[in-house]
């Protein structure tokens, strides 16, 4: 008579454990794409918002002249995100991905108000982006993040004769790129350049202009 041996072989019970190893692991980057997906839908309803209420608020006027980060937090601007110090000169506003927001007025009239991100994932900067386009009339990505908003406004014009951004010399890191123009759409290709090669991390300023 044969033995016959019950339960399963070393093989088989290697097999099954990698096959198990992957679908937790599967699990896993699945999940942590849905959160970060869910983090960038949130960070861009939350953008529309901010830009919304303060368009609101300067609606009647000429210009954005005088905006500060302050004043729009005093706005209801930024509510979802972490606001520091609110109602102080120091005020300070960190978006769910944990980097710097911040807003000031663009260009030499204040033609336009520009809402900063910094420290934004490289690889979210595409679905940012994308998501954004509709409340935005630009945007400029900033490969490896920006500084001080002293270190780069004085070096991106309007032209109100076009009405179009520009990016001027003068940049000691890699220069900015404009995404979407005032009066371009955006478009796949600008977009998928934009996100390319940028370093671990990316500054995304959104512009409203009163030009258009």
């Amino acid at each position: 008579m044969k033995n016959h041996q019950s339960g399963y072989t070393l093989v088989e019970l290697s097999v099954a454990m990698a096959l198990a190893g992957m679908v937790v692991v599967g699990g896993i980057v699945g999940a942590t794409a849905l959160l970060r997906q869910q983090t960038i839908n949130e960070l861009a309803a939350q953008n529309a918002d901010a830009i919304k209420r303060v368009t609101d608020a300067y609606a009647q006027l000429p210009s954005y002249a005088g905006l500060s980060l302050r004043q729009a937090v005093s706005f209801g601007a930024f509510n979802q995100f972490v606001i520091t110090q609110r109602g102080t000169n120091s005020v300070t506003v960190t978006h769910p991905l944990r980097g710097a927001v911040g807003l000031t007025p663009i260009g030499g009239g204040a033609q336009a108000l520009g809402l900063y991100l910094n420290a934004i994932p490289a690889e979210l900067c595409a679905d940012l982006l994308w998501q954004s386009a509709p409340v935005a009339d630009a945007m400029v990505v900033f490969p490896g993040g920006m500084g001080n908003p002293n270190d780069w406004t004085n070096n991106l014009t309007i032209n109100a004769n076009v009405p179009e951004i520009a990016i001027t010399a003068g940049f000691s890191a890699t220069p900015p790129r404009i995404v979407k123009n005032l009066t371009v759409d955006l478009a796949p290709t600008a977009l998928a350049n934009a996100c390319q090669g940028t370093g671990d991390n990316v500054g995304v300023l959104l512009l409203k202009s009163k030009l258009r």
